[in-house]
């Protein structure tokens, strides 16, 4: 009788087993129903449209490219060999160009996602691609400020070895890397001609942690006159 059981376990085992294989042999469909931008977080802010990206879209699979696939390609369902280890790699057209951005740049979003899937014998995976920026930015908001006590002023960001100058309501884009921080300075004269400078910086202590994605917002307080960080 136990070894009747046996038996019978065995051959359950070994059914499934050929199912899974089965699931993941001969062919079966991938389709792309749509690629669209992930907002940024906090401010809905972008320095260009991003309706007219033209997206690459790479088709990997085991950790080996297949190849790039064509706008008339992913309007239709596409065939591939049932598998458990593809990946889409999707990125704009400036992937890269972040790497070089110099001083007198401000940049721009970058955007980058890789997405893995799996494809079953018969059967067709339904992707819907959200692409993040791989950037993170920082802008000054003066608007606090009032009447015309401020003469002028110089505000720059600094992350890595890259510094940048912005006016009010302007944006600095920066790469992102483990580890990365960023500090910044503002210089004001005011109406009676005195000059005060004020610094801070985010990424340095424990629990600052910056997110890819964000913009961080420099904002000058008005009844303080200190500079506070909004995400």
């Amino acid at each position: 009788m136990k070894r009747n059981i046996l038996y019978i376990l065995c051959g359950i085992f070994l059914l499934i087993g050929c199912q899974q294989k089965e699931v993941l042999s001969g062919a079966g469909y991938m389709s792309v129903s749509g690629i669209e931008v992930q907002s940024q977080t906090v401010a809905e802010v972008a320095s260009r449209s991003t309706d007219d990206i033209i997206w690459t879209v790479e088709l990997w699979k085991g950790g080996e490219k297949l190849r790039t696939l064509s706008t008339e390609e992913m309007q239709n369902k596409i065939e591939l060999d049932a598998a458990d280890d593809y990946m889409l790699k999707v990125y704009s057209p400036n992937y890269g160009v972040e790497k070089g951005w110099t001083n007198d740049e401000k940049g721009e979003p970058v955007y980058y996602t890789e997405v893995p899937f799996v494809v079953k014998l018969g059967e067709t995976t339904g992707l819907k691609v959200q692409v993040p920026t791989i950037t993170f930015a920082v802008s000054l908001n003066l608007s606090e400020v009032i009447g015309d006590w401020l003469q002028e002023y110089d505000f720059t960001v600094t992350a890595g070895d890259r510094t940048v100058a912005l006016d009010n309501g302007d944006i600095a884009y920066f790469p992102y890397s483990e580890g990365v921080s960023f500090s910044y300075q503002l210089t004001l004269t005011n109406s009676d001609s005195e000059t005060n400078t004020l610094n801070g910086d985010w990424g340095k202590d424990e629990g600052e942690v910056i997110n890819t994605n964000t913009i961080y917002t420099v904002v000058y307080n008005w009844d303080t006159h200190s500079l506070s960080l909004k995400e």
